[in-house]
């Protein structure tokens, strides 16, 4: 009865603590690739930020597209916002060398030489690493290894002791992941708490759940799922996995999309609205936004096609929403309340946006407070329209 009194009160402690310490950690990511758009941004909103992507070779060396140009301009620009500024190596298309990387000693040394000298070169205060993903397929032609798991960790305890031995302690590491714990031989593992010695933050990529690759169309970004319906994993569900694995929760910044996925729907779907955001769908990819163009895979090749994103920014600018909450014809816009997500259908076309909006980006941010995270991590801060869904989140942390 003691014990379970101790444990009651230790309970209540825990739960005032995290309701007092307001989550603040905003953790955005800024893209190379569209950093001109970033020029309207409220960067006083973010408290860290990570320059995507460096991209390492088969040897382990790491480089970027513009690398002195983008560093030297936005390092100091964001550091004078008042971010923390990181570099993020990996990505989608840019952990194809990952897992051999990580098995190889000397090619785990050269990419920690190389980010200890990008470290000094460019002032900055940490490094984050995507890598998509250990011990399970990521890309179509990236290998992987039951192994990468372990062997990551080896990497990363190196750098760590690497990062604290050059610069002191302070710097950061960080990892973005996917919405499952790091995979182990039999899949996602139920203790990854040693991560947690050596990393600052995880930030779950808590969207792409459903899409062109589902039966049916449904939420990109759920807040939770709908039993049966689409994607049995959420926000909400991811976060709890990580922390049941091991993951302090106050070193946990759950992913927020900027952006949404149109898919196509099937046979006369499109004819009107309705109720249900779960419909047939085909197994093509629509063009997304006016930015969105057919194109191979950056990493593996292949056919030529569009994304089928839609960036919340040109969901304002291209007339489909009218307001934040509002569509205008031929487009509906519905709002789901299980999954807390809005979607549009094209009645004439028949195509289907999930995406999110400051609604439903604010309920998250709200669950993350609520739940005592560290923040919310944003990908990727250009796609905002007038600093709508940043306001909205910064909003609702306190």
């Amino acid at each position: 009865m003691l014990n379970l009194a101790l444990r009651t009160a230790a309970a209540a402690l825990l739960a005032a603590r995290a309701a007092v310490c307001a989550s603040d950690v905003v953790f955005g990511y800024l893209p190379t690739w569209q950093a001109d758009k970033a020029e309207g941004a409220d960067l006083s909103r973010y408290t860290h930020v990570t320059i995507a992507f460096a991209v390492p070779d088969e040897a382990g060396r790491l480089s970027m597209d513009s690398r002195d140009a983008v560093l030297h301009e936005w390092v100091p620009r964001l550091s004078g916002a008042g971010a923390k500024v990181l570099v993020s190596a990996g990505g989608w298309a840019g952990s194809k060398h990952l897992s051999p990387i990580m098995k190889d000693a000397a090619k785990r040394a050269q990419m920690i030489d190389d980010m200890v000298a990008w470290m000094r070169d460019y002032s900055l205060d940490g490094w984050d690493v995507d890598f998509e993903y250990p011990g399970r397929q990521g890309n179509t032609c990236h290998p992987f290894d039951p192994a990468d798991t372990a062997n990551f960790l080896e990497f990363l305890r190196t750098l760590r002791r690497r990062l604290d031995a050059e610069f002191g302690a302070g710097k950061l590491l960080t990892l973005a992941t996917r919405f499952q714990p790091f995979d182990g031989p039999s899949g996602p593992l139920p203790d990854v708490s040693a991560f947690a010695e050596v990393v600052d933050y995880f930030n779950p990529m808590l969207y792409d759940f459903n899409g062109v690759w589902s039966d049916t169309t449904g939420p990109n970004a759920p807040l939770d799922y709908a039993a049966g319906r689409g994607l049995q994993f959420s926000f909400r569900s991811s976060v709890q996995a990580w922390v049941d694995a091991g993951i302090p929760a106050n070193k946990i910044n759950p992913g927020i999309p900027f952006y949404g996925r149109a898919v196509a729907v099937a046979g006369s779907g499109g004819a009107d609205a309705g109720d249900s955001m779960y419909r047939p769908l085909l197994k093509q990819i629509p063009r997304g936004d006016g930015d969105d163009r057919e194109e191979p895979d950056p990493s593996c090749g292949g056919p030529r096609v569009f994304s089928g994103i839609w960036k919340y920014r040109n969901l304002r600018a291209e007339g489909v929403l009218v307001a934040p909450d509002a569509a205008q014809a031929p487009w509906v816009r519905r709002f789901d309340n299980t999954t807390f997500t809005p979607w549009l259908l094209n009645t004439e076309t028949g195509v289907f946006v999930s995406y999110d909006d400051t609604l439903s980006v604010a309920a998250k941010a709200r669950a993350a407070a609520a739940a005592g995270l560290a923040g919310v991590m944003v990908w990727p801060i250009t796609n905002d329209h007038e600093n709508e869904l940043i306001s909205a989140i910064a909003s609702s942390l306190g």
